[in-house]
C-alpha cells in the first residue's frame, strides 16, 4: 500500500514552530515543581530541546530547492551545448542532402529545441550512428569522428546531470517528508506539555497560564478578529 503523504500538524512556520518550542521550554523549565507531578520532568524537557535543536539545524526546503536549480542550470547548460554539437553535424548534412531527402531524415532531428531531455538522449545517439554510417559521404562537407565523438562525450555528461536532478528531487522529497514528520512530533509533545501548563494555572495564575497558550495560526499567536462593523 502506498504511504499517504505527510502533512503538516501545525499551521506556522518552521521557524516559529522552534522559537515557541524554546520558549516554552524555558517557561517549563522555570515552572519544573509544578510539572513534575505530572511525570513531565527535566529528561523529557531536554529531550524535547534537543529534537527542537537537531530540527532546528536539519537541510530546509529553501536550501534543497537551491541544490536542485544549481543541477537544474547546468543540465539545460548541457542540454545547450549538445543541441550545437548537434546542428553543426546537421548543418553539413543539410549541404550533402537536401532537407527532405531520406538520407537526412534518417538523423531524425526535426524540432530538436522542443524535445525533452530523454528524447534529447535518443537523437543524439542517434546523430551519432548515423553520422558513423555516413561520415565517409560527409567527410567533404567538413564531418568529422571527432565532431561526433564530442556529441557522445556531451551525450553522457548530459544524461549523468539528468540522474543527479533526478536524485536531487528525490532527496528533496524523503528531507522535507522527514523533516515535516519531525516536525509533527515536536509540535504534539509541545502542545501536550504545554496543554498541562494550561491545566496547571487554568484557574489559579492567568499570567503563567498565558505562558503556555500556543495559537495554530499562521503567526502562532492569537487569530485576529475582525473589528464589528460601525453602526
Amino acid at each position: 500500500m502506498k504511504k499517504p503523504s505527510v502533512v503538516r500538524s501545525y499551521n506556522f512556520s518552521d521557524a516559529t514552530l522552534v522559537s515557541k518550542a524554546k520558549e516554552k521550554i524555558a517557561f517549563m523549565r522555570r515552572d519544573a515543581a509544578s510539572f513534575t507531578p505530572f511525570g513531565i520532568t527535566a529528561a523529557l524537557v531536554t529531550s524535547l530541546e534537543t529534537a527542537v535543536n537537531v530540527f532546528s539545524n536539519t537541510i530546509t526546503d529553501v536550501e534543497a530547492v537551491s541544490d536542485q536549480t544549481g543541477v537544474t542550470v547546468a543540465k539545460d547548460a548541457k542540454a545547450d551545448q549538445l543541441k550545437v554539437a548537434i546542428r553543426a553535424v546537421m548543418s553539413r548534412a543539410e549541404r550533402k542532402y537536401t532537407v527532405g531527402s531520406a538520407k537526412y531524415k534518417k538523423f531524425g532531428t526535426q524540432a530538436l529545441s522542443q524535445q525533452s531531455d530523454s528524447e534529447l538522449v535518443t537523437i543524439s545517439k542517434r546523430v551519432v550512428r548515423v553520422g558513423t554510417l555516413l561520415l565517409a559521404e560527409l567527410a567533404p562537407n567538413g564531418l568529422t569522428a571527432a565532431m561526433l565523438t564530442a556529441i557522445t562525450k556531451l551525450c553522457n555528461e548530459f544524461e549523468v546531470l539528468m540522474i543527479d536532478l533526478q536524485l536531487k528531487i528525490a532527496d528533496r522529497d524523503i528531507t522535507q517528508e522527514d523533516r515535516v514528520e519531525a516536525g509533527n512530533i515536536i509540535y504534539k509533545t509541545l502542545m501536550s506539555y504545554t496543554t498541562t501548563g494550561l491545566s496547571i494555572w487554568e484557574t489559579s495564575d492567568v499570567a503563567k497560564y498565558n505562558d503556555y497558550v500556543i495559537y495554530n495560526t499562521v503567526t502562532g499567536e492569537t487569530p485576529e478578529v475582525a473589528a464589528p462593523p460601525v453602526v
